[in-house]
């Protein structure tokens, strides 16, 4: 009986630190989760895959991206849990918000925080400087992170730069693969 219960006992323990890094989720294109409560990213274009991996902190998710036709790296982020679709850019020094994406993310500078010069192809432009709140992309979540808020006419899709980035504990882009993990 003893016995028994002791490899009974062992086996759920190993479930129980197998299940964690077996666990995957593949959103297709366009679809949404169904009955997801969470603010996980849906890819519309390409195909994003996340899974956890257990770890003495706790544990780790990594999020894999596939690159769109034109090699960009786009998802559905949750700013503030608001869904706003961005492209990641590993150039970007800052997360560049879409004056209307910040909008609905619930972060409105006044006019008089357009401080910030940015040179554009159109010449000299400002931008204001904020910080958001919460960034979600599938199950990974970093708190806190600086932003620019830029007019909608200066930038045709908010950025998702390193400032998200340089807070997780690797990002990797490998051809068309974009991995991300916290």
């Amino acid at each position: 009986m003893v016995r028994e219960l002791v490899i009974v006992s062992a086996m759920i323990g190993g479930v129980a630190i197998a299940a964690p890094m077996i666990f995957t989720t593949v959103i297709e294109p366009g679809v949404s989760p169904q009955g997801s409560q969470s603010h996980a990213a849906v890819a519309r274009t390409g195909q994003m895959s996340g899974h956890s991996r257990g770890g003495s902190g706790g544990a780790a998710f990594e999020v894999v991206i596939k690159a769109a036709g034109n090699g960009h790296f786009y998802i559905d982020a949750g700013i503030n849990r608001a869904s706003t679709r961005v492209m990641v850019d590993t150039g970007a020094s800052i997360v560049a918000l879409r004056e209307s994406d910040a909008r609905a993310a619930g972060i409105r500078p006044h006019r008089d925080d357009y401080s910030v010069p940015l040179s554009t192809a159109n010449g000299t432009s400002y931008g204001a400087a904020a910080t958001i709140e919460s960034i979600v992309v599938d199950h990974i979540e970093v708190r806190d992170v600086e932003a620019l808020v830029i007019p909608d006419e200066q930038l045709s899709i908010s950025l998702l730069g390193t400032s998200f980035l340089r807070r997780l504990s690797r990002f990797q882009v490998s051809g068309d693969i974009l991995i991300i993990e916290n």
